[in-house]
């Protein structure tokens, strides 16, 4: 997969969960941490913590 933003993601764990499985496609998702030994030295800068992000994966682009 590849993320435009930010520049240093790089992830140590996903975990892939449907939350709602008679949403289809919106209940499902993938979830990633963004972590580092020192965050302070990502695009951010000082002061900056760990993320979790959420993914969604469409069926197809056009999917609504």
């Amino acid at each position: 997969m590849r993320v435009p933003y930010p520049l240093g993601f790089y992830t140590k764990w996903m975990d892939g969960r449907i939350d709602d499985p008679a949403a289809g496609w919106k209940g499902r998702g993938l979830w990633a941490t963004i972590s580092t030994r020192t965050p302070f030295h990502m695009e951010t800068g000082k002061g900056t913590t760990s993320k979790v992000m959420h993914f969604q994966l469409r069926p197809d682009p056009l999917a609504k």
